[in-house]
């Protein structure tokens, strides 16, 4: 049995415009932590450390590229994210965003929701 888990990735271009796309991390059934129950496992990455983020109401992070290659996953409110090119895509408490725009013009973050948006980041190596 296999299963997926969509993320939205940010990532620029030659010419350093950022864009937008999507892509699954693939889960398989694993014996992650026996002697629990298999469960839905996907493969291991490589990471450097992680951050756990509390971003207030109304922050704004003006145009930047992300300073680290690294994934965002939402653990309250929600982010209006802006790429380079104008695309905007929100990312919202259960989701994951994956931010490779670290060259190039980059993006811009605001919290939209009336609460804050706390996250967990996790560095990760290139």
């Amino acid at each position: 049995m296999t299963a997926s888990r969509r993320v939205v990735r940010l990532k620029e271009d030659a010419a350093g415009e950022s864009h937008f796309d999507d892509y699954e991390i693939t889960l398989e059934v694993s014996d992650f932590a026996p002697p629990a129950p298999s469960l839905l496992v996907s493969s291991v990455g490589d990471a450097s450390g992680y951050v756990v983020v509390r971003l207030p109401v109304g922050w704004v992070g003006e145009r930047h590229p992300s300073p680290h290659r690294q994934i965002l996953f939402c653990l309250s409110g929600e982010l209006k994210v802006t790429a380079s090119d104008g695309e905007i895509r929100m990312v919202k408490t259960g989701s994951a965003w994956l931010m490779a725009d670290t060259r190039g013009k980059g993006h811009e973050t605001e919290v939209v929701s009336d609460e804050p948006c706390d996250a967990a980041i996790i560095l990760l190596n290139d």
